[in-house]
């Protein structure tokens, strides 16, 4: 799914190996690229979905191609484990998708792949199959990696240092949903890294949300904090912190300071610790300056269209106290989602069994409940796409 300064609102749909629609499109081989991928349970598309804010951050800062990979028939609640098993061939189908826009031109440097959660660790597995075809990404930033069944700590199946030129990472829900290990070249710490972030604890506690918020507060507010440094790439000052059971006390006085997030130095390496405000904005150095890529960027004005819409969204919101907000709700949807995976955090009930079909460029591949059919990647390249409940078709190169 692109969106440009030109479609901010309405996707373009690209596919793998179709030329002419590539040619059609608003895609400009002059703009930065940047990739996202969201994580389990989440769509590209719907109000408040990490996919259509990260993409309205880059699209309000300057001239970007961006692309929001469509792969919610492989996310859906409850199949984490199928998800997790499917990996690989969905990274392999993302990967070519790349490597085709590689081929007509685009120059890889200028590409940035984001994920969240179980996104970030396809986004490992995106880079490791680009390298085989000599193929080295500039940057991958991962938000909050996915813990669940990536426990083993193995390089070959989660993303890595070694997936891209510069991987930075920011851990926001360590020990939960979110893994708390290094795995990038930086790695960034806000508030220890952990549950619960400033700001997660307040009226939804009084509504009795305390569990939504332990599982989901703390889990978005990783891509929350980054779109806040995609407008202030300085927003969020940090310090070089020595690994330790007291995690948050600086060994070295507060030198080796560096900025988390967009405004990421790439020379950067080691853990970073850094505190952040319970509400917008939660960097404690809003003021921050433009970014490298910023500089790169046409900083046009945005068409009045959007101003527009933006006007009128903010004219339908009308306050309803007894009415939960839309966080809450999506809190609700990964409370069921740890119930399904996560026995130690939550006693689990046996799901229904559903069957999920997912369609191969060579052969096509059922899974039915937790039995999963592709583990891995077969000799083909797969073209993926998939059914969702209502049998309607969702395409992963969007």
């Amino acid at each position: 799914m692109l969106y440009t300064r030109k479609n901010p609102f309405k996707a373009q749909n690209l596919y793998l190996s179709d030329d002419k629609r590539l040619r059609k499109s608003n895609f400009n081989f002059n703009y930065p690229l940047v990739i996202y991928l969201h994580g389990f349970s989440e769509s590209a598309t719907g109000e408040r979905q990490s996919s259509q804010e990260i993409k309205d951050a880059f699209l309000k800062t300057g001239n970007y191609n961006v692309i929001l990979i469509d792969w919610s028939a492989m996310t859906a609640v409850p199949w984490y484990a199928n998800a997790v098993e499917n990996l690989p061939v969905a990274a392999r189908y993302m990967a070519r998708f790349i490597r085709f826009l590689v081929q007509k031109g685009f120059a890889a440097k200028n590409m940035h792949l984001i994920g969240f959660s179980l996104g970030a660790e396809v986004s490992g597995f995106i880079g490791k199959q680009l390298q085989e075809w000599s193929i080295l990404l500039p940057r991958i930033t991962g938000l909050d990696p996915a813990l669940p069944l990536f426990e083993d700590g193995s390089v070959n199946r989660r993303l890595s240092p070694s997936d891209a030129q510069f991987v930075d990472i920011i851990h926001t829900d360590g020990g939960i949903l979110g893994n708390p290990e290094a795995m990038g070249h930086v790695d960034f710490y806000p508030n220890g890294g952990h549950a619960l972030q400033p700001g997660c604890a307040r009226q939804e506690i009084a509504n009795n949300r305390w569990l939504g918020i332990l599982i989901g507060c703390s889990h978005q507010r990783a891509w929350e904090y980054f779109i806040e440094s995609v407008h202030y790439p300085m927003a969020f000052p940090a310090n070089r912190c020595e690994p330790s059971k007291l995690f948050g006390t600086c060994r070295d006085g507060g030198n080796g300071k560096a900025f988390m997030g967009y405004g990421a130095d790439k020379r950067l390496r080691g853990k970073f610790f850094l505190d952040t405000n319970g509400e917008p904005p939660y960097g404690r150095n809003t003021l921050g300056g433009p970014s490298a890529y910023r500089k790169a960027a046409s900083l046009t004005l945005l068409p009045l269209q959007w101003q527009l819409q933006q006007q009128q969204q903010q004219q339908q919101k009308q306050p309803n106290n007894n009415v939960t907000t839309q966080s809450v709700q999506q809190n609700d949807t990964l409370i069921d989602v740890v119930v399904t995976i996560s026995a130690p955090i939550l006693t689990t009930t046996k799901a229904p069994k559903t069957t999920t079909t997912t369609t191969l460029s060579s052969a096509k591949e059922t899974t039915k409940g937790k039995n999963v059919a592709a583990t891995g990647i077969g000799p083909s390249e797969p073209v993926i796409g998939g059914t969702s409940g209502s049998g309607s078709k969702t395409n992963l190169a969007r």
